[in-house]
């Protein structure tokens, strides 16, 4: 029969070997093949000088090169019987990724391959020609066959040249194909070779994929969000049209052990995001997913009488000193403070802290440490999330003279104060007033609905400074059918469509409405294809790609890890 050659598909056969723990395995190529990129060699017989001196023990020498150029399997096989290629495999301890296996009585190579060699004049029996194999999926798309019978041997330099070598294309190529990869499968990308994994430490090739990303996302009309789905951090892209477009671009999966990571809340600021760990207040994460970065930073523990499940309850922000126009020279800055509102006792129909104990501290990264600030509030943070805009971070309030939240207050990460109340344009009750939302870097929004007419309105900063705010309504629309209390939603505003897209929950199922000047459009529901904490409330951000690099601590390099 005529030989195999490049275009066929190998056909199966059996063979056998024996596998690390020493036991006798008797299986088909294809079950070892398919699927995967192969190296299938041949050589005349085990312990022959010519196969030993010169073909496995290039193959075995050269296995982490061909690893690094997307070989799954390396196979060396003979017409010899099983015991004979494990001894002859022994002989290699070096040896980890080589399979030797055994075509013992030559169906395989002789009638399937169509490569036997006839060495009756020499006093050997009829064996298999030297030939390697690079398999694809079983297709063959190299194959190389030496016709001598004692000839020279270019197997392993002429397969490694016809191998497409990762370090040998064209920088804008890689580029290109980088650019095209989706998230989920970045980590995979940074892992295919050393000059891919650097390409990621590089700002040019990182602001141009970004740069890119953000006009793929103004094409489709979409809205690239941060959102928390069942203690899941997922990246989407949602496109408000005729029918709502919601695209996950892939779980955020770059923290240390992420499947078992819960992430309760996140916090962005400058294509940071600073992550809450859902099971664990020793530590919390900061994290550039674009990048890769993290730093994980130790928390403070007080003993604390008030504690609730033996854990007090933070409120947190990340912010920056402004100090430099250099985004990538920021000086970031985590807050964290607690009223301990945990312990609570019903006075007037309102709900107050007993004796609370205040703590105010903020964590420097050019420091590496917590400092406990002075800080006497004559008000209360009417919500836990607050919105970073340009470096500082605002939250709702209510008065301590007064249970209404009618205004907002700045934290300036500059001065490590809290600048002067900034009124609302309404007066809200808790269950009509949702959280702040950031609008496009540059503004902050407001959503309130009346609990007397059920008036729903969208208001927008046109300034917003430390100690200086004014406002605008965005749309006001007068219906009584949508479902009121906004106290656990998020939401984020597109501006161009006019409308509040606001995350919810019914029951267990996570929801998206949107609503506009006519009233609520649609409701549609969340499904992830992985399950998570059905009890975490969705959270939803505005995301801004960044090369913002996080400062390490000190003495400690940069721990880079992707997905």
């Amino acid at each position: 029969m005529a030989p195999i050659g490049v275009g066929d598909v190998v056909p199966d056969g059996t063979i056998s070997f024996y596998d690390e723990n020493d036991q006798l395995q008797t299986v088909s190529v294809h079950s070892l093949a398919a699927g995967k990129k192969v190296i299938l060699f041949n050589v005349p017989g085990g312990f022959s000088p010519t196969c030993s001196m010169k073909l496995e023990s290039g193959f075995i020498e050269k296995t982490e090169e061909l690893k690094s150029r997307g070989i799954d399997e390396i196979i060396c096989f003979s017409v010899n019987d099983p015991f004979v290629m494990k001894a002859w495999g022994k002989t290699y301890p070096e040896n980890k990724h080589v399979k030797f296996v055994s075509d013992g009585s030559g169906e395989y190579t002789h009638h399937l391959l169509g490569l036997e060699l006839d060495l009756k004049d020499k006093g050997i029996a009829v064996r298999s020609r030297r030939f390697t194999l690079l398999l694809d999926n079983l297709k063959v798309t190299v194959a190389i066959v030496d016709s001598g019978h004692e000839g020279p041997f270019s197997q392993l330099e002429s397969i490694t040249m016809m191998m497409p070598s990762m370090s040998n294309l064209p920088r804008d190529l890689v580029e290109e194909i980088i650019y095209r990869v989706p998230w989920k499968f970045m980590r995979s990308v940074r892992l295919t070779c050393k000059k891919w994994n650097g390409l990621f430490k590089s700002r040019s090739f990182m602001e141009m994929r970004i740069a890119k990303e953000e006009a793929a996302a103004k094409e489709l009309g979409e809205n690239r969000m941060i959102v928390i789905l069942d203690c899941n951090v997922r990246l989407m892209g949602i496109a408000v049209n005729d029918n709502l477009s919601i695209k996950s671009r892939g779980k955020l999966t770059c923290l240390e052990d992420s499947e078992q990571v819960k992430i309760s809340e996140v916090f962005h600021c400058e294509g940071l995001l600073l992550c809450i760990l859902k099971d664990d207040d020793t530590k919390i994460v900061v994290w550039n997913p674009s990048l890769g970065h993290t730093r994980w930073i130790q928390t403070r523990k007080y003993n604390s009488a008030s504690a609730w499940k033996g854990r007090d309850y933070y409120k947190y922000a990340l912010g920056y000193k402004n100090n430099s126009e250099n985004r990538s020279c920021r000086s970031f800055k985590i807050l964290r403070f607690t009223d301990e509102t945990t312990v609570i006792e019903e006075t007037d129909s309102r709900l107050l802290p007993v004796n609370p104990a205040l703590r105010f501290e903020i964590y420097d990264f050019d420091s590496d440490s917590w400092i406990t600030l002075d800080i006497s509030p004559h008000w209360l943070i009417g919500y836990d999330r607050g919105v970073s805009l340009k470096g500082n971070t605002y939250w709702s309030v209510e008065r301590k003279v007064s249970p209404l939240n009618d205004h907002i207050i700045c934290f300036d990460f500059t001065r490590e104060r809290f600048g002067p109340l900034l009124p609302l344009p309404f007066r809200a009750w808790g269950e009509q007033f949702a959280s702040l939302s950031c609008v496009r870097e540059e503004k902050i929004a407001a959503l309130f609905q009346s609990s007397k007419t059920g008036q729903l309105e969208v208001w927008i900063t046109t300034k917003i400074e430390t100690n200086n705010v004014s406002w605008i309504n965005f749309f006001s629309i007068d219906r009584q059918d949508i479902e009121r209390g906004l106290s656990h939603k998020s939401f984020f505003i597109d501006e161009e469509k006019k409308v509040a897209v606001v995350f919810n929950k019914q029951g267990i199922e996570n929801t998206v409405e949107v609503i506009g000047e006519v009233g609520c459009l649609k409701t549609w529901r969340l499904r992830l294809p992985e399950p998570g904490d059905n009890k975490c409330w969705p959270i939803v951000c505005s995301y801004v790609p960044s090369t913002v690099q996080i400062k390490q601590h000190k003495g400690v390099k940069r721990k880079e890890q992707s997905d």
